[in-house]
């Protein structure tokens, strides 16, 4: 089957032309069809470049079935997060990546379980790491959560609900947020419940 191919070419590139000339005929060498090239264009000595051209290429995802690069260094980006949201977004359209210079091709099913084992180890680590701050956090004494909502206030936002007015005005007016309102209201509805 022939898939439809796109080339991206970054700013990283010394000449551009004849990388991406090298490319569209690695394209078709492999049977595929060439359905555009993006290339970077950053002016010498100007700042870094706003990816324009990757910018471009994504809103053209759902019309591809691949990517090539020359490099796994010409993906933007600068960390690891950075490599799983681009991995992410592609796997979502169901589009492969192939780095030429590692051999490195996204074809396969294994590519991207590997991919979704990843980003399930960051999350899991993420949510250790959190309730191991939180429990350090309440073994030191100190309170989770929101800060309380001081009885002044608490008894002026009542006031206002009382009136009618709305949740989010009544919270930007008395400077809390939108849910510490609902919470309040819940618990005057609660009282006017067991009152009745």
């Amino acid at each position: 089957m022939t898939r439809r191919t796109i080339i991206y070419v970054s700013g990283h590139s010394a000449q551009p032309e004849s990388t991406a000339e090298a490319l569209r005929q690695a394209v078709e060498d492999r049977g595929d069809a060439h359905a555009g090239t993006f290339t970077e264009h950053a002016a010498p000595g100007a700042r870094k470049s706003r990816q324009a051209g990757w910018k471009s290429l994504l809103a053209h995802l759902d019309g591809i079935d691949q990517i090539v690069l020359a490099s796994a260094g010409d993906l933007p980006g600068k960390s690891v997060k950075d490599l799983l949201a681009i991995l992410g977004q592609l796997r979502d359209h169901g589009v492969d990546l192939l780095l030429v210079a590692e051999g490195i091709d996204t074809n396969s099913a294994s590519a991207f379980k590997l991919l979704d084992l990843i980003a399930g180890y960051r999350r899991a680590k993420l949510s250790q790491a959190i309730r191991a701050g939180q429990a350090r956090a309440v073994a030191e004494g100190k309170k989770i959560g929101r800060p309380a909502v001081p009885a002044s206030v608490r008894a002026r936002i009542q006031g206002a609900l009382a009136n009618g007015d709305g949740i989010r005005p009544t919270a930007r007016r008395f400077g809390v947020s939108p849910s510490s309102v609902l919470n309040i209201r819940a618990a005057m509805a609660q009282v006017d419940a067991e009152a009745a």
